[in-house]
C-alpha cells in the first residue's frame, strides 16, 4: 500500500481566477462609492441638499472608515479573507440599497437617511478592502504582487470611471434615484463576486490545504510616536493630497455646472479623466519609480502637479481638460510612489501600524475638508447664479495641495542628506520570500 499523494498546490490559472472575482467585486465597490457624486445636482433639485449636507454624506462614509481601521483588521483575522469578503460585500451592498431607497421613504429625513447608507457602506467598503488587499497578498506573495496589486487596482478604479461617466446615459438621469438604483444592483454583483471568490478560497482550502484565513496587520497604539520624521513627511503628503482630491471629486460635478456652466454629462465625462488615467499612469509610474528611484522627487513633481489646475479653472477661460488631466496625473504619480515609499522608510515588522496609521489620519483629514468645503460653498451662497460664492472652494483646494508641496518637499531635501532611506535609489526593494 502507498501513502496518499499529497496534494499539488493551486495552478497559476487558479490564482488569476481568484484575483478576478476578488477584483471584479473591487469594482462594483468603488463603482457604488462614487455613483454618488453625478446625481448630487440632482439631489440639490429634489430635496434642497447644502452644500454642508453633501459634504456629511462623505464624512459620515469616513467616520465609518475611521472605526473600521481599528476593528477591521481583527474581523479579517478571525474570520478569514473569504467569511469576511462575503460579509462585508453584504454589509456594503446593504449600504448601497439603503442610500438609493432610504431619501424616497423618508423625503422629509433625505440627507439624514442618505447619510445613514453612506455610514453602513463605509463600514463594508472599507473592511471589503482590508479583506482584498489580503488576498493579493496570500495568493500572489512572492510572485507577481505588485502586477497583481495594480490590476487589482485598475479593474477597481474602472468602477469609479464608469460612475463617472454614467451621467451619458440620459434616460437614467431624469430623476435622482434610478442611478442610485444601478449603483444598488452593482452592489449586488459586489456581493455575488464576493460569495465566487470565498466560493475559490473555500474550494482550494479543502482540495490544496491552502490556509484559510489571512494576516491582516493591526493599529499598534504604542508605535505611534516611534516613526523616523521622512515617515510623517510622507503621512503629510497623504493627507493633503487625498483631502484635495477626493473632496473635490465630491464637489466637481457642482462646481462645473455652477461655475463654467457645462451640463451635468459633461462634468461627468470631465471628472472621468481622473480614474481614466490613474488606471493608465499608475503601473507606468510605478515602473518608472522601480527603474530610475527619485521616489521623493516623483511625489514633489506630483504634488506640483495638483495646485495649478484649481486656480486655472477659477481664473482662466484655458480647456478644462488640461486641469483634469494634470488631476489625473497627479493622481497616478503620487499613490503608485507614495504608498511603496512607506516599505523604505519602516522596518517590515512595523508595516501594518504604519500603513494603518497613514490611512487613519488620511480619513480624518478628508472627513474635515468635505464637511469645511461644503460650509464654505453654503456660506459664500455658491451657485449657479452666483458663481463667484465657488471661488473660496478652489482657495481653500490650492492651499491644501500647497502644503502637499510643502511635505513632499521636506520629504526630498531630507532624502538628498547623507541619513537618506534610498528612496533616490534605483533600485527594486525585494518581496518577502
Amino acid at each position: 500500500m502507498t501513502d496518499a499523494p499529497t496534494p499539488a498546490s493551486p495552478g497559476r490559472g487558479y490564482r488569476w481566477l481568484v484575483l478576478l472575482a476578488c477584483s471584479g467585486a473591487m469594482f462594483g465597490n468603488y463603482y457604488v462609492f462614487d455613483a454618488l457624486y453625478p446625481v448630487t445636482p440632482l439631489l440639490e433639485q429634489a430635496f434642497g441638499f447644502t452644500g454642508e449636507q453633501v459634504g456629511l454624506l462623505d464624512t459620515s462614509y469616513n467616520v465609518a472608515a475611521l472605526l473600521t481601521l481599528i476593528a477591521g483588521g481583527v474581523l479579517v483575522d478571525r474570520l478569514g479573507t473569504a467569511r469576511s469578503a462575503v460579509l462585508f460585500g453584504a454589509v456594503g451592498a446593504a449600504g448601497s440599497a439603503l442610500i438609493a431607497f432610504l431619501p424616497a421613504l423618508a423625503p422629509g429625513h433625505a440627507a439624514l437617511g442618505m447619510m445613514a447608507g453612506r455610514f453602513v457602506l463605509g463600514v463594508g467598503s472599507e473592511c471589503f478592502i482590508v479583506a482584498a488587499t489580503t488576498v493579493v497578498g496570500r495568493w500572489f506573495k512572492g510572485r507577481e504582487i505588485s502586477f497583481a496589486l495594480a490590476l487589482q487596482l485598475l479593474i477597481a478604479r474602472l468602477g469609479s470611471y464608469a460612475a463617472d461617466w454614467s451621467p451619458n446615459l440620459r434616460a437614467l438621469f431624469t430623476s435622482w434615484q434610478p442611478p442610485l438604483l444601478l449603483a444598488a444592483a452593482l452592489g449586488g454583483v459586489w456581493l455575488a463576486l464576493a460569495i465566487v471568490y470565498a466560493a475559490l478560497e473555500l474550494h482550494a482550502a479543502r482540495r490544496y490545504g491552502t490556509a484559510r484565513a489571512g494576516a491582516t496587520d493591526k493599529l499598534v497604539l504604542a508605535d505611534l510616536v516611534r516613526f523616523d520624521r521622512a515617515y510623517w513627511w510622507v503621512v503629510g503628503l497623504c493627507v493633503a493630497f487625498y483631502a484635495t482630491i477626493f473632496p473635490f471629486r465630491t464637489f466637481a460635478n457642482l462646481f462645473l455646472t455652477d461655475y463654467h456652466g457645462v451640463s451635468n454629462e459633461t462634468a461627468g465625462s470631465l471628472k472621468s479623466v481622473l480614474p481614466l488615467l490613474s488606471m493608465i499612469g499608475m503601473p507606468i509610474f510605478g515602473f518608472v519609480a522601480d527603474r530610475i528611484g527619485k521616489r521623493a522627487l516623483l511625489m514633489a513633481v506630483g504634488s506640483a502637479l495638483l495646485v495649478p489646475p484649481f486656480l486655472l479653472m477659477a481664473y482662466t477661460h484655458l480647456p478644462l481638460q488640461l486641469s483634469m488631466a494634470l488631476l489625473g496625473l497627479a493622481f497616478a504619480l503620487v499613490p503608485a510612489v507614495l504608498w511603496p515609499a512607506v516599505t523604505y522608510l519602516v522596518p517590515d515588522a512595523r508595516l501594518g501600524s504604519a500603513y494603518a496609521l497613514m490611512t487613519f489620519c488620511q480619513q480624518v483629514g478628508w472627513a474635515a475638508m468635505s464637511w469645511g468645503l461644503g460650509r464654505v460653498k453654503d456660506a459664500g451662497g455658491a451657485s449657479a447664479a452666483h458663481p463667484a460664492g465657488w471661488l473660496p472652494v478652489m482657495w481653500m483646494l490650492a492651499a491644501l495641495a500647497c502644503a502637499g508641496f510643502a511635505f513632499s518637499f521636506l520629504l526630498w531635501r531630507s532624502e538628498r542628506g547623507g541619513r537618506g532611506h534610498g528612496l533616490e535609489r534605483a533600485q527594486v526593494r525585494p518581496e518577502a520570500a
